[in-house]
Order: C-alpha cells, then sequence, then structure tokens
C-alpha cells in the first residue's frame, strides 16, 4: 500500500515518542509515506529526524497542572496549534492520522477529527491520559499498552497491543564488558536507574546502602543520571563492584547483565523489563498524571514479577531490606515471567491498520 500516508503526533517524552517512532518504521516497511508532527526544537524533532522520518513543526504548550503564568497563553496557544495541524494535513492529505500520547497529539489529532481522517491512538499507562481520553471519543482503535487501560475507554474500541519498545534493547544478546567496567562476570547484580535525568530521590536512598550490598557479594550497575551525577560518582567511581555513569546507550547489553532492577515505574521501562525477564523494585513517581505509574507497577507486582516501594515509604534501610529479599528468591522470581506482547507490539498494531485499509473501511 505505497500510496498510503499516515500523520503521526507524539512528544514531550520518551515515553511518547519511542512507540511513535516504532510504530512509524514498522508502517514505513510496509510502503506507507509518514510525517510525524512535533513542537519545534523539541526532543521529538531530534529523534525522529535521527530515525530519517519526515517532520512538520507546531508550537503547542503542555497544560500545566500547578498555578502559572503560562496558564494564559494556553488557549491561544491551543488554537493557533490546531489551526497550524489543519493546514499540515490538508497539504499532506493523510489517509489516517495516529497519536500516541503527549500534549502534542492533542491538536493534531482534533484537526485530523475535523477533517474526518480516521485516528488511531495508542495508549502506554494503566491510566489513559487525558490526550488519549479526549481523543478517543473519535477513535477507530485506541491500542494499549497495559491491560488495566481498558477500564477508562470505550470497550468497542479498545484492543490489548503491549508497548512499542525500543527494539535495540529487545534484539541485544551480548552483555556489558564486564572486566572493562570492574566487575566479575559470575555475580548477582542490581541496576539502578532513572532515565537519562536520573532520579535524585532514589539515588539518595541507594547511595547509604552500597556497602552492604557490596559486602553480601552483590555486584551494582547505576546510572546516576545527569542531575545528581557529579554529587554520587566522586563518591563511587574508584568503589570495587559499583559500575556508575550517568547515561548509556548500551541498554540492551545491561539488561542481559543484571538479576534485579531498581526504578521508577515509567511504561516502556516496565515494558522493556518485563520483555527482558528482569524482576523489579518500582518506585512510582507520586507526581505522575492521575497516579498512573503506581497502576504501571501494580500490573506487574500482580504477576510477582515486581514489588512496590512508594515514595511516600521509601527510606534506606527499606530499600535494603526489600533488595536482599528479593535476591533471596530471585531464580523463583524469574520464573513467574511469561511471555509478552511489547516486543512484537510495533509490528500487532501496524497489521491492524493495514487490515483496516484493505477493507477499505
Amino acid at each position: 500500500m505505497k500510496d498510503k500516508k499516515i500523520i503521526i503526533a507524539a512528544g514531550g517524552t520518551g515515553g511518547h515518542i519511542i512507540p511513535a517512532i516504532s510504530i512509524a518504521d514498522e508502517l514505513m516497511k510496509e510502503g506507507v509515506q509518514i510525517l510525524f508532527v512535533g513542537n519545534r526544537n523539541s526532543m521529538e524533532q531530534k529523534l525522529v529526524k535521527k530515525h530519517e522520518i519526515n517532520f512538520a513543526e507546531i508550537n503547542v504548550q503542555k497544560f500545566y497542572r500547578k498555578i502559572t503564568f503560562a496558564h494564559f497563553k494556553f488557549p491561544f496557544k491551543l488554537i493557533k496549534s490546531i489551526i497550524d495541524s489543519k493546514k499540515i494535513i490538508r497539504k499532506f492529505k493523510p489517509d489516517a492520522f495516529l497519536g500516541t500520547g503527549g500534549f502534542v497529539s492533542g491538536p493534531v489529532g482534533y484537526a485530523a477529527h475535523l477533517q474526518e481522517i480516521p485516528i488511531f491512538l495508542q495508549e502506554q499507562n494503566s491510566y489513559p491520559g487525558a490526550t488519549t481520553k479526549i481523543l478517543s471519543k473519535y477513535a477507530v482503535k485506541v491500542f494499549l499498552g497495559n491491560y488495566d487501560a481498558n477500564k477508562h475507554l470505550p470497550k468497542e474500541i479498545a484492543v490489548y497491543s503491549g508497548n512499542p519498545i525500543n527494539q535495540n534493547a529487545v534484539i541485544e544478546k551480548d552483555t556489558i564488558d564486564f572486566e572493562k567496567f570492574g566487575l566479575q562476570a559470575d555475580t548477582r547484580k542490581i541496576f539502578l536507574f532513572g532515565g537519562s535525568q536520573g532520579s535524585v530521590v532514589l539515588n539518595k536512598a541507594f547511595f547509604p546502602i552500597i556497602d552492604d550490598i557490596i559486602k553480601k557479594g552483590f555486584e551494582i550497575i547505576w546510572q546516576i543520571g545527569k542531575f545528581s551525577f557529579n554529587e554520587f560518582y566522586p563518591k563511587v567511581k574508584d568503589k570495587c563492584g559499583v559500575y556508575a555513569f550517568d547515561f548509556t546507550n548500551e541498554i540492551g547489553k545491561i539488561y542481559n547483565s543484571v538479576d534485579l532492577a531498581i526504578a521508577r515505574a515509567g511504561a516502556l521501562s516496565l515494558a522493556e523489563l518485563e520483555t527482558k525477564k528482569i524482576p523489579s523494585i518500582l518506585i512510582p513517581l507520586p507526581s505522575a498524571a492521575e497516579n498512573h505509574q503506581y497502576f504501571n507497577a501494580l500490573e506487574l507486582k500482580e504477576k510477582n514479577v515486581a514489588d512496590i516501594i512508594e515514595q511516600k515509604d521509601l527510606n534506606s534501610e527499606i530499600l535494603k531490606d526489600t533488595i536482599f529479599k528479593m535476591l533471596e528468591n530471585i531464580d523463583d522470581i524469574k520464573n513467574n515471567f511469561t511471555s509478552t506482547t511489547h516486543a512484537n507490539a510495533a509490528k500487532n498494531i501496524v497489521g491492524t491498520i493495514m487490515n483496516y485499509f484493505a477493507k477499505g473501511e
């Protein structure tokens, strides 16, 4: 179907952008022409251009949940972004719109609705975001990354697909070079990560228990992130049994090298951990919209492959006790993993969209 065109919109965070790019890559394999719409000078613009996907700019502002002067600009920017999106759509003439959430999806999706363009959505979280809930009123299908999202969306259009994730992380077979980073190949390893920015809260709870973990014979891989890298890295850079860094391009190799992860509960991180069958201790970000990270984490806890520590309860002793308790039973926990759809989510979503075209709906 080389004559088909799809306009895609996503932005704000990698959790929305990466699924959009994964689906775009699969659509292009089917010969579909893609135009990605996002904010100018944004994360989505940088990532999309690396994948050689055509990009169109709008200027839309997120709706802040706290009182700020930016609220006064919001309605004007929203209206302007809808108008600009309509112009982009009229010029590109897409056969469908795909949105994967975030505030950028909203005006483009609504403009597509106004011009009677079929709408497809992909929702990563257990609790759908505001953009998904609004646009779902006009959607042909909403592809779900978490089963629990089905409770909050129209049943007739919601279908579980899994979350499209970083394929490089999935297909990677190698481990990291243990000797290069001062680690042993035959030890149990703990991986703490809070994303590229890092999590100051997680880092502060973790640092005081590092020596206790090493004394037990375990080793540590720690993505500190950029915000507190200068605070913690000098204290551990020469410590035996610790490999610490701010950011890595070897996430797939790290997943293949560790036995237990400690992380926030973003939907894509959890999809990757579940796909790679890594037990985890999850500390949901309490400020996430509608507390959706907690519900993301709860889905893995109910599968008996993760434990949850709420941030209000987090301290070094509780974290240490939870780490040692899970490591005592790590092999049993690993056996609780079953197959997931995340690795093939993008292909499954594209298959449904192409079937829609084939039927001429």
